[in-house]
Parts: C-alpha cells; structure tokens; sequence
C-alpha cells in the first residue's frame, strides 16, 4: 500500500498494485450531502476512485505536512495510521486531522482500502461563513459552532 504513495495520481501505476474488482472507501459508504462537498466520498469500485480521490485532494488544497506514524500488518491486511495539514485551495483555511486507513489484500494486490479522516475538520476548511447548531447532547442543551 505505501508504494502507491510514491505516484498516486498515475493510474496505470496505482493498477499494478490493486486487484480487478477493488474497492475503495473514503470517509463513508454513502452521504451524498458530503459528496457534494467532496466529490471522492463514499465507495468507489475500481482503482479510478482511488486515484481521482488523490487528483481531488491536490486540487481542493495543499499538503503541508504527512506523516505516518504507525502501521500494521497481519496475514489479512493492514493498517496505516497518521496525521496530515491542509491548506484548502479557495479560502486558504489550514487543517490538521489524524487519518487511520484499513487494507485487506487478495494474491500480493490490494482489494479493498478505507480512509478515514476528521471530516468535520476539513469541511470546515471550506466553510466561508454561518453557524452550525449543534444539539447533542441529552440534556438538550445547544451549541454553536
């Protein structure tokens, strides 16, 4: 999986690393309110999602900073664990967010990868104005944000 970090954006590349039938989720199955926001979300079949997920992610902001911090692997796959800032394209809003991907394989390619990341965190790095109101909590109490 970390050799597709060395050219993402490649598809012809990014093929001989993944399987015929791969899948791809980014931030959730299916929200089609963050779709809008972010074209890439939900779950994508064939290694084009993946690949236009990162041709996406450069044109919506800058990478200031990727780092892994952690990685697993066992005989089903793998884990990668890290933190990212962006700097959104548009309103030059800066965002760091911790970001955690699961990896399942099948025959040495990858099958299957998950991407998750603090969605709240980077929407926001497009937000130009107005409130949320947010009402959580069970003792019903409000907040703004």
């Amino acid at each position: 999986m970390l050799s597709i970090l060395t050219n993402p954006t490649d598809l012809e590349f990014v093929k001989q690393f993944t399987t015929d039938d791969f899948v791809y989720v980014s931030l959730n199955y299916k929200h089609p309110d963050l779709k809008r926001i972010m074209p890439w979300a939900g779950t994508n079949h064939g290694t084009e999602g993946l690949v236009q997920t990162f041709i996406d992610v450069g044109r919506y902001w800058t990478t200031d900073d990727f780092q892994i911090q952690d990685s697993f692997e066992n005989e089903n796959g793998a884990a990668v664990f890290g933190t990212f800032t962006y700097t959104s394209t548009i309103l030059g809003k800066t965002v760091t967010s911790p970001f955690a991907v699961l990896a399942r394989g099948n025959n040495g390619k990858l099958s299957y990868v998950q991407f998750m990341e603090d969605t709240f965190a980077t929407v926001r790095s497009f937000r130009e104005g107005g409130e949320y109101l947010i009402k959580a909590n069970p003792d019903r109490s409000e907040i703004s944000v």
